[in-house]
């Protein structure tokens, strides 16, 4: 089969021939089965969706099983050069583009690459096509070797070198949904969930359209400093741009339309420039970032497949707020203090993150107090003093704070370091704001002094 001549389409042939083109060697035929009503495309528009790539090809040469035609030259040969030698040398993504022949060709590939889809009847009903299309596109696959017929009547399946072609298309995808969109806003080209989730195991390197593979493990830090970890290995080299992107859309726990992602990242550019710069990041993402985000009709978001460290702290800091909620032991450890003490991006500032920041440092003070006071019942009193210290670092002028660290103290049965820590808040709340501390703070130390 793979010796059979090649359809007129993808020789270059006039485009008004590309659905008629004869099939001595390869006879594909339409099964009986009579598809499910689906809008099909007319020769008209077929030929003029096909001129583009027809036209590409053109330019690049058109070459047969031999060599190049009779009388032709393609722009791609280095005439000349020793170094080349007698052969004439070819610009190989052309031969990419005439077996794939044209926009209708790259649909029914996606769909046996990606969907597994074998059968002709199928084929029509998903593609939407007629089945002289249909007829023409296998024949021609079939004829460059990617295709071939199955064990089953109407049966079309892939062979090793069609499946070869995967990080093509892969790469295609990628490339339209950066770039290709249109011209009134940052639009990504989105796929159907079926199709998107093959392309996201493609691109983990998935070796078929069959086999099974587990996304790695994404792991996104945005306390202390920014980070991110895929299967447990640090990735170094992440784009600025990459980076912000990630950022972005962890602080948002759902999917943001593209329109708002572009617009807070680049509230100084008009609505169109802001387009062009989400679509330039989403097209330049390194892989571990490119796997981190899910592309969506709905906006963007982060995948399944990533944790953030944010939400990991915030949800400790919520239970340790929930008086009805019993605190596990991993939330009052020196861990949890530890990651409750950490500040969201303190060398970042853009804008967009100011807000974040901020309600993060109050939930994380509030949930430090609440931790201080959880591990003073429980009379684990060095522990508690070092979460309320945690709680002071983070706002010196927080009396709320101070009054779990003089609570502590008292408890420990340290009245001077309790007056200490009393006298010094006082003198930082004059200096700084000319203020006394409250009357219940007072009251703390009152037996004390008395």
């Amino acid at each position: 089969m793979s010796d059979a001549p090649r359809s007129s389409a993808l020789h270059g042939g006039d485009t008004n021939d590309l659905e008629n083109q004869p099939t001595e060697a390869i006879t594909v035929q339409p099964s009986t089965e009579k598809p499910a009503t689906a809008p099909a495309a007319s020769a008209e528009e077929i030929d003029a969706q096909a001129i583009s790539a027809e036209a590409i090809s053109a330019s690049a040469g058109r070459l047969d099983p031999e060599g190049t035609e009779p009388g032709s030259e393609p722009d791609d040969v280095v005439a000349g050069s020793d170094d080349l030698g007698s052969a004439e040398r070819v610009f190989s993504p052309a031969r990419a583009l005439e077996a794939i022949g044209d926009r209708w060709g790259l649909l029914l590939f996606r769909d046996a690459l990606f969907l597994g889809i074998r059968s002709f009847p199928d084929f029509e009903r998903h593609v939407g096509i007629t089945p002289d299309i249909v007829s023409a596109r296998i024949a021609g696959f079939i004829g460059a070797g990617l295709m071939e017929q199955g064990s089953q009547d109407g049966e079309y399946v892939l062979t090793e070198k069609g499946f070869n072609l995967e990080p093509v298309i892969v790469a295609l995808i990628a490339w339209a949904d950066g770039w290709v969109g249109p011209e009134a806003g940052p639009a990504v080209l989105s796929h159907e969930e079926s199709i998107e989730r093959a392309l996201r195991l493609a691109m983990l390197g998935s070796e078929g359209p069959d086999e099974t593979v587990e996304e790695a493990a994404i792991e996104l830090s945005l306390l202390g400093t920014f980070g991110v970890r895929v299967a447990g290995k640090p990735v170094d080299a992440l784009s600025i741009g990459s980076q912000r992107l990630l950022v972005f859309l962890a602080l948002h726990d759902r999917s943001v339309a593209r329109t708002i992602v572009a617009g807070t990242m680049w509230p100084e550019s008009s609505q169109d420039r802001a387009g062009l710069s989400l679509r330039s990041a989403l097209s330049r993402l390194e892989t571990s970032a490119r796997d981190a985000i899910l592309v969506a009709a709905s906006g963007l978001g982060l995948a399944d497949s990533v944790t953030v460290d944010l939400r990991i702290a915030q949800s400790l800091a919520r239970r340790l707020l929930d008086p009805g909620a019993s605190a596990r032991d991993s939330d009052l450890s020196p861990a949890a203090v530890a990651t409750l003490s950490l500040e969201l991006l303190p060398d970042w500032y853009d804008e967009w993150i100011v807000d974040d920041a901020e309600d993060w440092r109050q939930l994380r003070m509030s949930a430090l107090e609440a931790a201080a006071t959880r591990l003073l019942d429980r009379g684990r009193l060095a522990e508690a003093a070092g979460a309320a210290r945690a709680a002071i670092r983070a706002e010196p002028l927080r009396e709320t704070a101070h009054a779990r660290l003089i609570s502590v103290h008292i408890a420990e049965g340290n009245q001077t370091e309790a007056l200490r820590v009393y006298d010094r808040y006082r003198a930082h709340l004059s200096d700084a704001l000319d203020l006394e501390p409250t009357k219940h703070l007072t009251e703390l130390v009152q037996g004390i002094r008395d």
